[in-house]
């Protein structure tokens, strides 16, 4: 998914908030069992995007000192407009435009690794470890494709989503990296300290209307704006029907500089 534009912009900004909200609190416990998170002071973002996941953070981690880095300069601008994010110490480019002379505690990144090729992916790891402390902590969270199941089904999402996973695989991104990132941390001085999937499901309380803005954000992506008349048809059935469900899945791994 790259940017085209503020209008694109402004879509991506409403599924990051609603991706937010749906699997903050479920992700909490990386953070709230972590030592070298509670231990913490200076913590990057690698891949903050409009800053709304930083900000939810600093808000229950008001001690934490949070810079965060994209190098989508129109999510940025939103993080420095939004009433609720403008306070953030935020940074438009890439991670080797930090300032050589800060040093973190806490390294994390959501849903991104995924996104770059093996040798970017590496590249950065080892950026990682000459940019933190030592003992200093690496927390990753991405999806895991294979605890998707929707009922009914959603042909138009599915479709839009498949064609997404391809595109991403042709340009050298990796949507099975629970099975291959501890190596890739190993070879840059990480130890795998902890790593268990997350669940995101309707059925939670009050999830579902989230989930439907969220599914309705992610077809924008991947279909346009305003929705297909088909689209727009699918996931209004899905929301309103009583005995719709959709689940899907999280990984989050844990790695500490050795």
């Amino acid at each position: 998914m790259q940017a085209k534009g503020s209008a694109w912009a402004r879509v991506y900004d409403d599924l990051l908030r609603h991706q937010a909200d749906l699997s903050f609190d479920l992700e909490q416990g990386f953070f709230q069992h972590c030592q070298q998170w509670i231990d913490a002071n200076i913590v990057l973002d690698f891949g903050s995007g409009n800053g709304y996941y930083a900000s939810l953070l600093t808000k229950a981690f008001p001690a934490k000192t949070i810079l965060c880095v994209d190098h989508n300069s129109d999510l940025v601008q939103i993080s420095k407009e939004a009433p609720d994010t403008r306070s953030l110490d935020a940074i438009c480019g890439a991670f080797t435009d930090v300032p050589a002379d800060r040093k973190f505690d806490f390294i994390y990144s959501r849903h991104v690794l995924s996104y770059l090729n093996d040798a970017d992916r590496n590249h950065f790891i080892e950026w990682a470890s000459s940019a933190t402390q030592p003992q200093a902590a690496f927390l990753t969270i991405d999806a895991d494709d294979e605890a998707f199941f929707c009922r009914p089904r959603l042909p138009f999402l599915e479709d839009g989503n498949e064609k997404f996973k391809k595109d991403l695989k042709t340009k050298g991104g990796d949507r099975d990296l629970q099975h291959t990132l501890a190596a890739q941390f190993a070879k840059n001085g990480f130890v795998l300290s902890y790593s268990r999937p997350l669940l995101v499901h309707s059925h939670i309380a009050q999830r579902k209307y989230l989930m439907s803005m969220f599914m309705r954000s992610v077809a924008e992506i991947d279909h346009g704006w305003p929705l297909p008349e088909g689209v727009r048809q699918e996931i209004d059935a899905w929301t309103t029907s009583r005995t719709s469900y959709l689940q899907y899945g999280l990984f989050g791994s844990i790695f500490v500089k050795a």
